[in-house]
């Protein structure tokens, strides 16, 4: 697998995963804004894995633990080949979210989209880079994540 370089509109997705978190504490919720280091795809098992720093990944494990995830949002741009997600996912009777920048080259988000397109999921794999634990965000309708309605 080759390394994809995220490009200079990386900086203004990280900046909208921030200012969505803080619009989520604003209303009194956890929020916790990622900040990946990797990106990579593994479409076998029609996932994204996300490295987080270590600190950054206990809290996201901390606060993401005991909540039932309800409801995700994906908000889309793209830019010289490279597909950028920014996925949101929440516990609203907890109150909770968490904001994952995520990036692909374009030939990566066509072949995720292809394995996704047989398995019918797709999973948002947080994790530290000692591999001590995962994090996982599951997407049974991955249409959002391909077809979102709105621009990051």
């Amino acid at each position: 697998m080759r390394r994809i370089d995220p490009g200079e509109r990386w900086g203004d997705v990280i900046a909208d995963s921030e200012a969505t978190a803080d619009a989520f504490r604003e209303r009194d919720w956890t929020a916790i804004a990622a900040h990946p280091g990797d990106v990579n795809p593994v479409t076998d098992a029609t996932r994204l894995d996300v490295l987080l720093p270590g600190s950054e990944f206990d809290a996201a494990n901390e606060a993401v633990g005991d909540a039932a995830i309800d409801t995700v949002r994906v908000y889309a741009a793209s830019a010289d080949g490279v597909e950028y997600r920014l996925v949101v996912a929440e516990d609203a009777d907890a109150a909770i979210a968490v904001c994952v920048p995520t990036y692909l080259g374009a030939a990566e988000f066509d072949a995720l989209r292809e394995a996704v397109g047989a398995d019918g999921t797709l999973t948002v794999r947080l994790r530290p880079l000692d591999d001590r634990d995962v994090v996982e965000i599951e997407m049974t309708d991955p249409d959002v994540f391909f077809e979102p309605e709105s621009d990051a």
